[in-house]
């Protein structure tokens, strides 16, 4: 009775994790784009946690990558991008989807092919991305400064730069998926102790019928 009694607890106190979690987490697990890349850069503080939109239309390469790993097994990988903006200014945007880094990797072969003027136009549609918006961490930012330099960006006082970073390494879907697998926790918790007391219950139950006179 008393292993029932500790999961019991053990459930409770999960519960309680999941509930502070999603209060914490609202607007990345329930929450609609609040606004725009541009509005979160200016206001950081006020679009804390909160899905923000970015039309992407071109891009200037790949300037660092990381690969977070557990017990030395690579679990996932972020890759970093300078993209031009439509207003001619430059921000980092970060992305972990295969899907995005080659849109990403094909919309700098051809940003470069309109560049070198072999094309009218970047030949690649724009897309609209959906993600945070961060600080840089350190080693990040490095390596967005020397490829701003490397580019003869940084250092011009007509091109406005941009550091915050927009995050696209996740999803809303990936928020939910994670809470939800939070949630079972309790929920799996609840049910075997539950099913445990209902089986002690029922062999005390058998015990006393052995007892009952025939």
């Amino acid at each position: 009775m008393k292993s029932q009694a500790k999961l019991l607890i053990l459930s409770t106190v999960a519960l309680i994790f999941f509930g502070v979690a999603a209060f914490f987490l609202r607007n990345l697990i329930f929450g609609d784009v609040a606004g725009t890349y541009e509005q979160a850069a200016a206001n950081r503080p006020a679009y804390n946690d909160m899905w923000v939109s970015l039309d992407v239309v071109a891009c200037l390469g790949k300037y660092a990558e990381k690969t977070e790993s557990t017990n030395f097994i690579p679990t996932g990988h972020e890759y970093y991008y300078i993209v031009w903006m439509k207003d001619g200014s430059f921000m980092p945007i970060s992305v972990s989807k295969k899907e995005d880094r080659e849109y990403l990797e094909n919309l700098t072969n051809a940003t470069y092919d309109y560049i070198d003027k072999k094309t009218q136009d970047i030949a690649v549609q724009p897309r609209t991305f959906i993600g945070t918006v961060k600080s840089q961490e350190t080693k990040a930012r490095n390596y967005y400064d020397q490829a701003l330099t490397r580019l003869n960006i940084k250092g011009n006082t007509t091109k406005t730069i941009y550091y915050e970073l927009m995050d696209c390494s996740s999803s809303k879907t990936h928020y939910r998926l994670l809470a939800g697998g939070v949630l079972l926790i309790p929920i799996f918790g609840y049910a075997v102790a539950f099913a445990g007391i209902a089986k002690r219950k029922k062999m005390m139950a058998s015990k006393e019928e052995e007892f009952l006179p025939k």
